[in-house]
């Protein structure tokens, strides 16, 4: 009878011992599998979404039930930035302007959108690269002699005042002048009388720009309304 149990006692402590190892070692591995499987299911979730990294709206959106939407496939709208073309405008100048395009120069704008306005502008950075010249991917090689166009040196500008760019419509087209500012080399004693008078006709041929470009802010509406019939 001792015997007998002294066996029921070593059954049951074999039976402890056993959901030992399987609350310790087992059920631990089960658990990280299925945390593993979860993860991957997410995973496989979020590859059926398509998400933008910025806040905007999709406008010209034409897709029809069965089309496929992806990065890599034919877009079936075109996603616009809430913030696209309302706090900056972007302008480019002749590349013989690269050396004189610093940020923070002042600069001035007139958009067809917003007409018979002057709006004044600051300089914010200069691209440090002109975008002519690259080569793209291809069946054809394509020869340099054949770039007919030179590019531009393309400047961010923002407006100089809070508000600047109210009622101006994003995408507008704008005529923009940048002015240089000479008046502390001119008054230096040590620039000479030879520089200082090719710095005084500078900036007055900046100040025709200005003249000019407020000529042209007045003139747009009436080429564009009267003049060309529209």
């Amino acid at each position: 009878m001792v015997d007998q149990r002294q066996s029921g006692v070593d059954a049951a402590t074999a039976t402890k011992q056993s959901a030992f190892l399987k609350v310790s070692t087992q059920l631990p591995a089960e658990k990280a599998r299925a945390e593993a499987e979860r993860e991957q299911a997410q995973v496989d979730l979020d590859k059926t979404f398509v998400r933008a990294g910025v806040d905007g709206r999709v406008e010209q959106f034409l897709v029809r039930p069965g089309d496929l939407v992806a990065q890599i496939r034919r877009p079936a709208g075109v996603l616009i930035p809430d913030e696209a073309g309302r706090n900056s405008l972007q302008a480019g100048f002749g590349q013989i302007e690269a050396q004189v395009m610093k940020p923070g120069m002042i600069a001035e704008a007139t958009c067809i959108s917003k007409p018979w306005r002057i709006i004044p502008l600051v300089v914010t950075s200069v691209q440090d690269f002109i975008a002519a010249g690259q080569v793209r991917a291809g069946e054809l090689l394509i020869d340099p002699q054949n770039l007919q166009k030179p590019g531009s040196i393309l400047v961010f500008l923002e407006p100089l005042y809070e508000g600047g760019l109210e009622g101006v419509t994003p995408g507008s087209s704008c005529i923009v002048n940048a002015y240089t500012n000479n008046h502390d080399v001119i008054a230096d004693p040590k620039t000479g009388a030879l520089k200082g008078f090719a710095l005084h006709a500078v900036d007055a041929t900046g100040l025709v720009h200005a003249l000019l470009l407020r000529i042209q802010a007045l003139l747009l509406p009436i080429k564009t309304l009267v003049l060309s019939g529209h």
